[in-house]
C-alpha cells in the first residue's frame, strides 16, 4: 500500500515540477522584454529564480518517493536508510556552506569601496548561492523523510 502512495506522490511531484519550469521560463522571457520597466524586469527576474527554486525540490522530491515506491527487501532497506541519512548530513553541510557564502556575497554588495561591477558580481553570486542553498534544502528534507 505504502508503494501505491510513493508513486502517487512521485506523480504529484512531477506535475509541480513541470508546472515551476513552466512558470520559470515564461518568468525568463518577461525578464528579457525590452518592452517592460525595468522593475517589471527585475520582479519576473526574481520570481523566475523562486520557480528555479521549486522545480529543483519538487524533482528531488520525485526521484525520493519514485526511489521509495520501488520494491525493496529488508537489507536494502537497511542500506537505504543509512545512505539517506549519511545524504541528508552531506546535503545540510552543503546548505550550510552555500548560506555563509551567499553573507559573503551580500556583503560585498553592501561595500561601497567596491566597484559597480564587483558589487553586481557579488549580487549574482550570492542569488546563485541562495539558489544551491534552496536546492540543498529541499534535498535534506528529501532524504530525511526517506529515513
Amino acid at each position: 500500500m505504502q508503494n501505491v502512495k510513493d508513486a502517487a506522490n512521485a506523480v504529484t511531484e512531477k506535475v509541480k515540477e513541470v508546472s515551476s519550469g513552466a512558470s520559470y521560463e515564461a518568468n525568463k522571457e518577461a525578464a528579457k522584454n525590452d518592452n517592460l520597466s525595468a522593475g517589471s524586469r527585475i520582479g519576473h527576474g526574481v520570481d523566475a529564480v523562486k520557480d528555479k527554486v521549486e522545480e529543483k525540490g519538487h524533482e528531488a522530491k520525485k526521484e525520493a518517493h519514485k526511489e521509495a515506491a520501488e520494491e525493496r527487501g529488508v537489507i536494502g532497506q537497511i542500506g537505504d536508510t543509512i545512505s539517506n541519512a549519511y545524504n541528508f548530513v552531506a546535503e545540510k553541510v552543503h546548505e550550510a556552506t552555500s548560506a555563509a557564502s551567499y553573507e559573503g556575497h551580500k556583503q560585498q554588495v553592501k561595500d561601497s569601496d567596491n566597484t559597480i561591477g564587483e558589487r553586481v558580481g557579488a549580487g549574482f553570486s550570492a542569488v546563485g548561492d541562495k539558489i544551491e542553498e534552496k536546492a540543498h534544502k529541499a534535498k535534506a528534507e528529501t532524504h530525511k523523510e526517506a529515513i
